[in-house]
Parts: structure tokens; C-alpha cells; sequence
């Protein structure tokens, strides 16, 4: 009899306000982005979406997870070019107070941050509302230590005590599990040494080092689009469409499928009359910047 394993990726349900979203703009391909831009407020972006009507149960919230709406406000996705959209999982920077261990449990080293300095949302103060987050770290420089991350096991509420270490007259700071305390005790993974150098621990920071604290809720994605003066419809139109040549202005318009005008050109000649003859040497297509409405398909074809 064999056992088997069994795996699946869960759908993310997560709330569009603990997500970040940046973009660079780049009007053609021939150049690089120069600069990156942050959305405020994701939810001009993303925004949930619900279940269809049969589905829905009275009482719950009934989204549907890991399937969200993202929409390209004209007020700032207004160029034509290629945009690149990063989504990410919303990263809180605070500071470690102290790397400690428990009373109880002396051998549990863990990392302790405070929930009163305004850093930290107000959900984070529940036992456990960080479990599952994960931790970077930035250097003395003030940069990010690359390629380094921990992972929260637990974060639970404590208060500082002092003992006594062993048999001996010195003391030392503890932790111990208080829900009214004001410090969070964060057990992190991996933080036990291995089996083949049970000396050295991994690194989990240090006190009054900046971390960054990210959720792991959903994966980081990144987006292209381009936008581009014409899509399907509007070429269909203007090979397959209708249009009016005026032969007395010289103008041709091309018109949509809802005989709205697309655009208009002036068409003329360039003739060489050098030689007491008239020879065209060009003709002429020129797109014009000021419509002339009074190529309005309706009016002209009613008169016919």
C-alpha cells in the first residue's frame, strides 16, 4: 500500500488594501523605464469580485477568490506607450526592540517588536495576526539585505521580565506571554542550528535593526500593457468601413461601425507645369487636425 501526496494552490482571497502597486511607463520598446510610480490607492486598480448571483449565500461577503477586476484609470494611464504593472503584497517597515527568549522556554530565541510605535496596523496586535508574514532585513547601510528572508511561526503577546541567569547573581531580560502586553514575540523559521554545526544559529536580526514585514498571502505578479492608438475595431473600420470622399473640399472620412467619424485627411495633388504641360508628380494624403462636421454621414446621405 503506498501513501500518496496530495497538494493544490489556494486561490487568494486577500483584501486589495494589503496589496502595493507600482508601474513604469516606457513609450516604445527602443527604451528602458526611467522612472517608477506607486498607485495610493490600490483600489482605483483592483477591486474585488463576487460570486454569480445563484451562488451567493445571504450573510457571508461571497467573493470569489483569486479572481480580481483590474481597471486603467484614464487620469493616469493616459499615454500611449507600454505600461508595466507590479502587484505585490503590501510590505510595513518597523524596528526590532530586542532578539530575546522566553522564560518558559529559554531555548525559543525570537524576535521582538513593538505594537506602540505606530508602525504596526492595529491587527497586528492579535496573538497570531502575523503568523505566516514574512521578514527582510535592512543593513547598517540602510539597504536590503538581498536574498534573506525569515518566516513568522508565531507572534504572540508579551511583557519583559527580569531573572536571574542559572545559579548566578546576574540577570537578564525575558520574555514572558502576557495578552496585556504592548511587545509581540515573533518565533521565526528557520532560526535552529543544523545538525551539522549545532554552535551556529542562523541569523534573525539584531536589536534596533529595520525589518520589513510582508504578507505571504499571494505571489508578486507583473503585467504588461500597451496602448496603442487603434485596436481591432477601429482598423476593421478603416479598411473594411464606411467613408465619403468630398470631391469638392477634398476630403475623405472614415467613419465607425456607429457612423461616428474616426478621422479625416485632405487629399490634393502636386502637379509640374514647367513645361506647358501639366505632369502630377504627388499624390497627396494628409491627415487633418480640425474635423470638418459637416462630413456627418447621415446628412450627406439623406440628400441623395
Amino acid at each position: 500500500m503506498s501513501i500518496g501526496s496530495y497538494g493544490t494552490v489556494r486561490a487568494s482571497d486577500i483584501d486589495v488594501n494589503d496589496l502595493e502597486i507600482f508601474f513604469t511607463y516606457t513609450p516604445d520598446r527602443s527604451s528602458a523605464p526611467t522612472e517608477v510610480f506607486k498607485i495610493e490607492d490600490p483600489t482605483e486598480v483592483l477591486s474585488e469580485l463576487q460570486l454569480p448571483v445563484n451562488d451567493q449565500v445571504s450573510g457571508r461577503d461571497n467573493i470569489l477568490g483569486g479572481m480580481y477586476n483590474l481597471r486603467l484609470p484614464a487620469s493616469t494611464f493616459n499615454e500611449i506607450g507600454i505600461y508595466n504593472i507590479y502587484v505585490r503584497p503590501r510590505v510595513i517597515e518597523t524596528s526590532l526592540v530586542d532578539c530575546g527568549v522566553l522564560s518558559a522556554l529559554p531555548t525559543v530565541k525570537g524576535l521582538i517588536v513593538s505594537t506602540t510605535t505606530g508602525d504596526l496596523p492595529t491587527s497586528f496586535s492579535a496573538n497570531n495576526a502575523i503568523q505566516g508574514y514574512k521578514i527582510e532585513y535592512i543593513d547598517d547601510n540602510g539597504n536590503k539585505v538581498r536574498n534573506l528572508a525569515r518566516y513568522v511561526v508565531t507572534s504572540n503577546k508579551v511583557v519583559p521580565v527580569t531573572e536571574n541567569i542559572g545559579d548566578t547573581s546576574q540577570t537578564a531580560v525575558r520574555y514572558r506571554f502576557d495578552d496585556a502586553g504592548t511587545l509581540l514575540f515573533l518565533q521565526v523559521t528557520p532560526s535552529a542550528s543544523s545538525t551539522s554545526k549545532p554552535n551556529t544559529l542562523p541569523f534573525i536580526g539584531k536589536p534596533n535593526q529595520t525589518i520589513l514585514l510582508q504578507n505571504t498571502f499571494v505571489n508578486p505578479i507583473s503585467i504588461e500593457v500597451e496602448l496603442v492608438e487603434n485596436d481591432i475595431e477601429s482598423l476593421v473600420s478603416y479598411i473594411a468601413g464606411e467613408q465619403i470622399k468630398d470631391n469638392k473640399k477634398g476630403i475623405v472620412t472614415y467613419y465607425d461601425s456607429n457612423r461616428e467619424i474616426l478621422k479625416q485627411f485632405n487629399l490634393y495633388q502636386i502637379d509640374d507645369d514647367t513645361n506647358n504641360s501639366v505632369e502630377t508628380l504627388y499624390e497627396v494624403k494628409e491627415e487633418r487636425t480640425n474635423i470638418d462636421l459637416t462630413q456627418d454621414f447621415d446628412d450627406i446621405t439623406s440628400e441623395v
